[in-house]
């Protein structure tokens, strides 16, 4: 049996080893990323080399951060969202991690002006999802059309197919969803990864969790090709592909741009003299116009009659107040003139891959808002870190693009203003 004075003699070398072994270095932050600001809050995410629990500090512009959120547990892949911010006011913000400040970068600038929203009473609000891809195996693979040449990019998989990325960003969406106070939801094509029954039916288990409404509608990816049926419509109860709903005043016209043999970007002629027909008979109704494509931007899948043609509707519907689309999987919001009047159109990002997520869009009497929302289960934000390798390392500014992208105040018009008065 020991002495208790050689037990604590003992103690003292050991401490005493400790002391002279060289301290751990300070986690480092791999990258930040300024994800969503709103007009009372804002979300970043961030990488660390090694498992560390940060804290973010934060404050109005001309004070020292005073305000401060950390982390409860320590992780490699980390997101946060500070709440309580005050409309119309510019914040500091500085990521630190074990006391260490992060370096601010063209992705994470340790500052933004919160927006303000437009004026009048907020309406409604509604969620947008895209590009889920029940069922797909390889994210980002880059084919040539030339059958017998190697991909460009052999895509990336993720480690355990057994509950595959598809599946976990998809409900992690689908959760953060019905956290926010959205009365339903759009989800934008490019449900499926090969058109399949079975994919179809697995896509609509995880929408039924959505606490509210949601509204499909078909991408490429949802084509029939040579499948007995039209499952798309089949699985979720549709008698057609294009229709139109109304809700609080406001008209939302879903478009069908897929041709159902291959794939490729086309509306028929019979969905645009409906969509003619629909416009003209609700000329003094605010529309929403939705489609998987950027149809009035026009890409190198879209046939030019379609291009052609949807810019000349436009053009002559003054009461549509913007343009959602999907499929590029990527942020995007440009203006274009239409009507005479400036016209949104907004690509919502893939929710399968990063930047991975989600848009929400709240109306007010005045404009509406727009925000991206990014998916941050464990496994989500590994994910994301994963595919932001893809298209040779240049996701950030090919997926994620500028804070403008994914966080929008649009004022309307005043003609549309008065329609939403009326």
């Amino acid at each position: 049996m020991k002495s208790p004075g050689a037990s604590n003699s003992l103690a003292a070398v050991l401490a005493g080893l400790a002391f002279l072994a060289p301290a751990l270095p300070a986690a480092k932050v791999l990258y930040a990323e300024l994800v969503t600001v709103t007009s009372d809050s804002f979300s970043l995410a961030w990488k660390t080399d090694r498992p560390e629990a940060c804290a973010v500090k934060f404050g109005p512009a001309g004070k020292t951060p005073d305000q401060e959120k950390p982390e409860r547990a320590k992780s490699a892949f980390h997101f946060m969202t500070v709440s309580g911010l005050t409309p119309g006011e510019k914040y500091f913000y500085r990521l630190e991690c074990a006391g260490y400040p992060a370096p601010r970068s063209r992705l994470s600038p340790g500052s933004f002006l919160t927006p303000t929203p437009p004026a009048g009473k907020l309406l409604f609000s509604f969620a947008i999802m895209s590009d889920l891809h029940v069922n797909e195996d390889v994210a980002g693979l880059i084919i040539l059309p030339v059958s017998f040449l190697p991909a460009l990019s052999p895509g990336f998989v993720w480690k355990y197919p057994v509950d595959n990325y598809w599946a976990f960003t998809a409900r992690n969406a689908v959760e953060l969803i019905n956290t926010h106070p959205v009365e339903f939801t759009i989800v934008n094509g490019d449900l499926t990864a090969w058109f399949l029954q079975s994919e179809f039916e697995t896509a609509k288990q995880i929408l039924d969790r959505l606490e509210k409404p949601y509204y499909v509608l078909r991408g490429n990816h949802d084509r029939v090709g040579a499948e007995p049926r039209d499952w798309f419509k089949a699985v979720f109860n549709l008698e057609e592909s294009a229709y139109v709903f109304e809700h609080k005043g406001f008209l939302f016209v879903y478009l069908d741009d897929t041709r159902l043999a291959d794939g490729m970007g086309e509306i028929s002629q019979s969905q645009f003299a409906w969509l003619e027909k629909t416009l003209a008979a609700n000329k003094r109704q605010p529309a929403f116009i939705v489609s998987h494509r950027p149809d009035a931007l026009g890409l190198p899948d879209i046939t030019r009659e379609t291009n052609s043609r949807m810019r000349a509707i436009l053009n002559q519907n003054p009461q549509v107040v913007a343009c959602i689309y999907g499929h590029g999987h990527k942020a995007q919001i440009t203006f274009g003139q239409f009507a005479g009047k400036v016209l949104p159109q907004i690509m919502v990002p893939a929710t399968k891959e990063y930047p991975s997520g989600f848009g929400v869009v709240k109306v007010y009497e005045q404009g509406f808002t727009y925000n991206f929302h990014r998916t941050e289960c464990a496994d989500c934000l590994e994910w994301s870190d994963v595919t932001r390798n893809e298209y040779f390392g240049m996701a950030p500014s090919t997926l994620f693009k500028k804070l403008s992208d994914r966080n929008m105040v649009f004022i309307f018009p005043e003609q549309i203003s008065r329609m939403v008065r009326q």
